[in-house]
């Protein structure tokens, strides 16, 4: 594929999540969807090769994922399927429309999303003011 290829998962994912350092957006997702992607490359290359991904695949979905399916998805993306499926592929698969990367990351790193639940649910109740019967915080 040609580095002046506009539909490339590096253009698109530039354009929706900004190259200029700016993540606000999205930095959970961003860092959740890079742990999973290293978690999955074990050869550690850079990309999701068709072992790789049916292994994300088939741990986050039990849906198994074939030769045919694989090249589909590398090419809707704009991936090389020689290659694999970048970081910012991944990206692009998890901003579509039906993926969910909260339901993903939790099935794969259960411990990690629980102490981070529990950390929203600490976060909470720190906001929680208990009122008394005379109308006075007794928190």
């Amino acid at each position: 594929m040609s580095s002046t290829d506009d539909n490339s998962a590096t253009g698109v994912t530039s354009a929706l999540f900004g190259s200029d350092g700016d993540t606000s957006l999205a930095e959970g997702f961003l860092d959740k969807v890079a742990a999973l992607h290293s978690y999955f490359d074990r050869d550690k290359d850079g990309y999701l090769n068709h072992s790789e991904l049916r292994g994300l695949q088939l741990l986050t979905s039990g849906e198994e994922m074939n030769a045919a399916t694989y090249l589909m998805a590398c090419k809707s993306i704009g991936c090389d399927p020689q290659q694999g499926i970048s970081l910012d592929g991944l990206r692009l698969v998890y901003a579509s429309e039906g993926a969910n990367i909260e339901e993903d990351y939790s099935k794969i790193f259960p411990a990690k999303s629980k102490d981070s639940a529990k950390g929203a649910d600490k976060k909470d109740d720190d906001d929680v003011l208990e009122v008394g019967e005379d109308g006075v915080d007794i928190s």
